[in-house]
């Protein structure tokens, strides 16, 4: 699944919210590790539709009014680039290679700007596979430019849904994961 597959599920559920009953205006997206990431850039990219499309659902936009990721891989040069892109991109490299731009254009941190929605990131800090430095990244990128954000650390926790390495319990964890979007979603009446 790519990031255009995801961007059209989400433009084929606002264009028939009437069907589905939901507000076209507050859909959000969650995810964990490459979810996170699918999650992540249709929260963080522009996802303007194109308004002379024949589709009329590919008119709509693709973005999302809330996110919740767990453990995403945020940045794409070095560990996490093997993982996403199928090749390592060293962060000290070219920065001017063809890999490296493909690797940028990968990052969700490359893509923050003020109009972004509300992101919850949850990570595990014994996360072997995607460190949570990444995470704690994206935060720091996200509240730069003023969208509500929060990273929840879970403490032991390696890579996984189940946190692994922790006695947390896993109820608490989801259920800020639930009031996150229920504070960012819901409608006002």
């Amino acid at each position: 699944m790519s990031v255009k597959d995801v961007q059209r599920a989400v433009r084929f559920v606002r264009a028939n919210a009437e069907t589905y009953g939901i507000d076209p205006d507050h859909i959000g997206a969650i995810g964990g590790s490459s979810g996170g990431h699918l999650v992540s850039m249709i929260a963080l990219k522009d996802g303007k539709g194109n308004p002379d499309d024949s589709s009329p659902v590919n008119r709509l936009s693709a973005k999302v009014q809330c996110a919740v990721v767990r453990a995403v891989p945020s940045e794409m040069a070095g560990n996490s680039s093997l993982l996403l892109l199928g090749f390592f991109i060293n962060p000290n490299g070219d920065q001017a290679s063809e890999e490296y731009r493909l690797a940028a254009e990968a990052s969700p941190v490359s893509h923050v700007s003020s109009d972004d929605p509300p992101m919850l990131l949850i990570h595990g800090d014994a996360d072997r596979l995607v460190p949570i430095e990444g995470s704690q990244r994206l935060k720091e990128k996200l509240e730069q430019a003023d969208v509500p954000t929060q990273l929840i650390t879970i403490a032991g926790a390696g890579h996984g849904p189940h946190f692994p390495g922790t006695d947390q319990d896993l109820g608490d964890i989801y259920a800020d994961a639930v009031n996150w979007m229920d504070t960012h979603l819901k409608t006002k009446k």
